[in-house]
């Protein structure tokens, strides 16, 4: 059995390190696969010969409605459901294989289950089994959620700033640039916003650098900025109030959710502090009153009903943080 608990250690060390490794390695080997992604879209792009070609890559309103009526979550996405392969892309790691994350869950699983066998009855046995899938959903949700929260930081802001540029006279190309200037290196909408000007500079063509302008990240006012853009350029109108109108709604929803997360933070924080209370008594019962806490973990039948206790407590925790979930 120790042989067994050591190779799943292993196994689980080398698949964390492989996913770390993809991690920590993408910021060194983004600037490489940016540069390849963008001559393979200037290679398609002067494939394309026809206008029925173009238009079958055109980031499009119409095409969209057709596809996906209620909208779609993020830049580029016509599918509103948030796939595997929709959140690795969104988390930044499209380049670690599907089933490394398929085989770490399996592996976390079964080490788990295997030590649980070993202390716990049943009930936190099969509990145990869930763990895998848990820690690696967490993570790739940990990585998405921070893309976003990144973005998001300087979207509104962002907005506001174009809006003063096109209303001093420069055109969108201009005026996004001068935008992007203005915000700090380490920004995600600047990259973003240097990436789709750079797409334009090597020859790509300007809707299609235009619409996949932050397709690897998962917000939604991504999408309605890029279709005004794309709207703006093919029948005119004035762009600078329909951003104003879309930078106040960014503002808005910026607030509900910050709200709604203050609010949720309030509930998640009762939990912490009632499960704070519960291990201090413990604690307490254990430098007081050692007997009992032992044979409640040694006693056959005590060990139950404990352990019965704790499978409820875990229960009720995930329950209300899934129930404590907003998504605005």
């Amino acid at each position: 059995m120790t042989l067994w608990f050591v190779l799943a250690a292993l196994l689980i060390l080398g698949l964390v390190a492989y996913m770390a490794r993809g991690g920590i390695g993408f910021g060194a080997s983004s600037g490489v696969a940016v540069r390849q992604s963008i001559r393979d879209m200037v290679a398609a792009q002067r494939e394309e010969t026809t206008a029925d070609d173009r238009r079958n890559f055109t980031y499009t309103t119409s095409s969209r409605s057709e596809d996906d009526p209620e909208g779609g979550q993020g830049g580029g996405s016509s599918d509103n459901r948030l796939t595997l392969q929709k959140r690795l892309k969104y988390g930044q790691l499209s380049h670690v294989p599907q089933f490394v994350f398929a085989v770490a869950q399996i592996v976390i699983s079964v080490a788990a289950f295997l030590l649980a066998r070993q202390y716990f009855y049943i009930l936190l046995q099969l509990m145990a089994l869930s763990i895998g899938p848990l820690i690696v959903n967490a993570y790739i949700n940990h990585r998405v959620n921070a893309r976003f929260k990144r973005f998001d930081r300087d979207f509104p802001q962002f907005l506001l700033s174009f809006v003063g540029m096109l209303k001093t006279g420069l055109n969108p190309m201009q005026a996004l640039e001068a935008c992007a200037v203005n915000l700090e290196d380490t920004s995600l909408v600047r990259q973003e916003v240097e990436l789709m000007l750079e797409r334009l500079r090597l020859g790509v063509s300007e809707e299609r650098s235009i619409g996949s302008f932050g397709e690897d990240v998962n917000h939604a006012e991504i999408e309605l900025f890029v279709q005004t853009l794309l709207l703006s350029r093919r029948v005119g109108g004035n762009l600078s109030e329909t951003i104003d109108r879309l930078a106040r709604q960014v503002r808005k929803r910026q607030y509900f959710r910050a709200s709604a997360q203050a609010a949720v933070g309030l509930q998640r924080g009762s939990i912490l502090f009632i499960l704070g209370i519960l291990f201090s008594l413990e604690v307490y019962l254990y430098f007081a009153w050692p007997e009992c806490v032992i044979i409640t973990w040694t006693d056959p039948t005590a060990a139950k009903v404990a352990q019965g206790g704790l499978t409820m407590i875990m229960v009720g925790m995930y329950w209300v943080l899934q129930v404590t979930k907003i998504k605005v």
